[in-house]
């Protein structure tokens, strides 16, 4: 559940130094609640305090991450309800589907597509990231897909 700036204010310091780049402990609230600014600004903030305001502010999608080292997709964990409300911060999952009820030709087909794929879209370069097998029910679980 989202705090208020004024909730948010009560549970601060309140000292008004300005280390956090905003004048007053209230400023820094509100910057808070509007998601422009980050708790460990503060350098003043109790530890309990801090986690009453992290869990409060905390995403209400659990980050993921699919795959491993630098090409893991990173998907979740966002805080906004609509992409328009803030920067555009992760990156679409570009996946394609193979099947076993494809032929060979045409699984090559969509994996050679697969890592070909690649785009330009607003300054970001996309490309595919996913593919996913499915297994359809007449295959038995213990035979190999291709």
């Amino acid at each position: 559940m989202a705090l208020t700036g004024i909730e948010i204010f009560k549970k601060l310091p309140k000292t008004n130094c300005g280390e956090c780049g905003v004048p007053t402990c209230l400023a820094f609230a509100m910057k808070l609640a509007a998601g422009q600014a980050e708790l460990a600004s503060c350098p003043y903030v109790s530890e309990q305090a801090k986690a009453e305001l992290e869990q409060a502010s905390a995403p209400p999608i659990r980050p993921l991450a699919i795959g491993v080292g630098d090409k893991a997709l990173k998907i979740g964990g966002e805080t906004v309800m609509f992409r328009h409300e803030k920067r555009f911060v992760g990156p679409t999952g570009i996946a394609v589907l193979v099947s076993d009820k494809m032929s060979e030709a045409e699984v090559d087909s969509r994996l050679k597509k697969f890592n070909e794929l690649k785009f330009e879209r607003v300054g970001l370069k996309l490309q595919a990231d996913l593919w996913r097998s499915r297994r359809s029910r007449e295959t038995p679980p213990s035979s190999k897909l291709w």
